[in-house]
């Protein structure tokens, strides 16, 4: 009895988990603007690494904020790693709240590739306006 569990599990029960993890990383990677590279690297070879990713924030250099400032280094890092909405918005918190401007325009894009042309160009992922009176 126990090795027709045993043979069911391994036949069945492991491959549908498999199958349910990856459904659960296509489905985030779709709507939540997640790295394909995360959550077990399904698709990772279809776009390049998240590390190529690039923060623009105009009339800021995001290597002055970036050093010796431990805080920022972890948040955009995290926003280059998962460019969505929230992590835009805790950027732009801290950046505003480190800087003391008032208002502050971020941009996050990502390379592309096209190989029939040979062209590589940057595509805009996500961008926010804020202002300090949002917070």
């Amino acid at each position: 009895m126990a090795s027709t569990t045993k043979v069911f599990v391994l036949k069945y029960a492991v491959p549908c988990l498999a199958v349910i993890v990856i459904a659960i990383q296509v489905f985030f990677m779709n709507t939540r603007n997640l790295s394909k590279w995360k959550g077990g690297g399904y698709g990772m070879y279809t776009e390049l690494h998240y590390a190529s990713n690039q923060i623009y924030i105009p009339g800021l250099s995001v290597d002055s904020l970036l050093k010796n400032n431990r805080e920022m280094k972890d948040v955009l890092g995290y926003l280059i790693l998962m460019p969505n909405r929230h992590n835009l918005n805790k950027a732009g918190a801290l950046i505003l709240k480190t800087t003391h401007k008032d208002s502050l325009h971020i941009q996050v894009w990502k390379p592309s590739i096209n190989s029939r042309n040979r062209l590589y160009t940057r595509v805009l992922i996500d961008e926010i306006h804020l202002k300090k009176t949002d917070f």
